[in-house]
């Protein structure tokens, strides 16, 4: 089964330089090029985007072609950096190294300053 190609949300946005946000008040206010709504995802047709974009287009000749969408490197949200995993200790274990430095975080800091001095 073959899809015509579509862009999403994102992808729009970034290419005409606005935001999402402008987008989905667009959409709001029936302005903008036509979309498919799938439950939350919505898509642009690329045919759309090319048809809107030569019906609005301004100061250049018709002739003039404009940017490929084909070309168009796609979007991919880099995830976020995952936190490290705290250290886990068990309670009699976190309890000693209470008592001895104050507090968990100042034991951490002890142990690996003792550790990296041990290894340099």
């Amino acid at each position: 089964m073959q899809t015509e190609p579509a862009f999403t949300e994102t992808e729009l946005a970034r290419r005409w330089n606005v935001s999402i946000k402008t987008l989905q008040r667009w959409r709001s206010e029936e302005r903008g090029p036509p979309y498919i709504k799938l439950s939350k995802a919505v898509r642009y047709p690329v045919d759309e985007i090319v048809t809107y974009e030569q019906a609005i287009r301004q100061g250049m000749s018709n002739e003039a072609p404009l940017p490929s969408l084909c070309d168009s490197q796609p979007v991919v949200e880099s995830p976020a950096p995952a936190a490290p995993e705290p250290k886990r200790y068990y309670l009699s274990e976190a309890f000693a190294l209470i008592a001895q430095y104050g507090s968990l975080e100042a034991a951490e800091a002890a142990l690996t300053e003792a550790r990296d001095e041990a290894q340099g």
